[in-house]
């Protein structure tokens, strides 16, 4: 077996928790030959980087519980919608819908500030 072949095996054996002893005694080689592989072994890659979370635009996560899977079904069921997503939808469109409308009557009454109207009024 080749050098490099056999510090992989090594390696793989010292991570599994096996002694230099018993992995040279199952390879045929001395002690001091497992050490040195050991000793000159390359440093362990690096983990690769997780990819990154989708934006919150991408789509919305929420938090399981009870309570919240409660009010998912009763959405589900009343907008007679075929997944709890599209009535949890439904539910922030139109409670953003009213939102919009209060703030318009408001910006309509001179009680909001330039960037709230600007903000408020998008969408």
């Amino acid at each position: 077996m080749s050098r490099a072949t056999r510090r992989i095996i090594v390696a793989h054996l010292t991570e599994r928790g096996m002694s230099p002893a018993e992995i040279a005694a199952e390879l045929g080689v001395s002690r001091d030959t497992v050490r040195r592989d050991l000793a000159d072994a390359p440093p362990p890659a690096p983990a690769p980087e997780p990819e990154p979370a989708p934006s919150v635009a991408a789509g919305l996560l929420l938090p399981d519980g009870v309570k919240l899977r409660a009010d998912l079904d009763v959405l589900t069921a009343a907008y007679k919608a075929a997944r709890p997503e599209d009535a949890a939808r439904f539910a922030i469109h139109q409670a953003a819908v009213g939102v919009r409308r209060y703030w318009r009557a408001r910006a309509g009454a001179g009680q909001l500030t330039g960037g709230e109207v600007n903000g408020a009024l998008q969408a």
